[in-house]
């Protein structure tokens, strides 16, 4: 699941959590991958580095990237401990109280959840070396049950992915207001096509003059999030809760 897909989760908990600044459920909803591509790029010079991926070259969709080791990142305990952390730092610069950590670990968790509907015999529970590998939820490739829906049927990944973010949106636009004018058209349009920009990924061969290498995938994988993290923000700058929310 790209940026757009995880960072739409956010809209749910803030539909919940009105007091809880939006930035701050943005990133608690992609904390975890943020931690995935600095252990990935492995800039501390570990060896060997505690989660590494291996893309498969010529890179033709999302299903040639194979996360050999992430348990760290992307086990659920992992990201509790992660979201903990997070929690903590905003605590520390006084920009986070108790009661918010409940919106911030059900974002972090989240992510983990999420990624559980289409990733591949890769995902933990536990953040050991040692911990059994779970996954796919589903299997649609007899003749590989290892594979996620997205490697195995990458436009159902994408369907998935846009089904989740327009679910997200939708009960965020019954919550919240937008003063401006076309504000919440603009947001609509604005999530569809942060959607449409995570398509190429999942249609074969679209990407392939663009992945060269695992760091070429860590810096996209770190783009698409910060793009549409900064999109949303913008188009959300100005929402107020509804009067039957509040």
């Amino acid at each position: 699941m790209t940026g757009i897909g995880h960072l739409s989760s956010a809209f749910l908990v803030k539909s919940k959590f009105k007091d809880v600044p939006l930035w701050i459920l943005l990133i608690s909803a992609e904390v975890v991958e943020l931690v995935w591509i600095v252990l990935n790029l492995n800039p501390f010079g570990f060896s060997p580095p505690l989660e590494f991926m291996k893309v498969e070259l010529p890179f033709l969709y999302i299903g040639n990237m194979k996360l050999l080791s992430q348990q760290y990142s992307h086990s659920l305990g992992g990201g509790i401990i992660i979201g903990i952390i997070f929690f903590l730092l905003l605590k520390s610069l006084k920009v986070s109280t108790a009661t918010r950590y409940i919106a911030i670990a059900l974002a972090a968790t989240g992510h983990w959840i999420l990624d559980l509907l289409v990733h591949d015999h890769d995902l933990k529970i536990l953040p050991l070396s040692s911990a059994p590998i779970i996954g796919p939820i589903v299997s649609l490739d007899p003749a590989n049950p290892e594979l996620g829906i997205s490697a195995a049927a990458p436009l159902l990944g994408f369907a998935i992915q846009a089904a989740l973010s327009a679910i997200g949106t939708y009960i965020f636009l019954k919550n919240f207001e937008f003063p401006a004018p076309n504000g919440k058209r603009n947001f609509v349009i604005g999530i569809i096509v942060l959607n449409l920009f995570s398509l190429p990924i999942f249609v074969k061969g679209m990407m392939t003059f663009v992945i060269r290498s695992e760091a070429w995938m860590a810096g996209l994988v770190f783009a698409d999030m910060l793009f549409a993290a900064i999109v949303i923000l913008y188009l959300s700058k100005s929402v107020v809760a509804t009067e039957s929310s509040r």
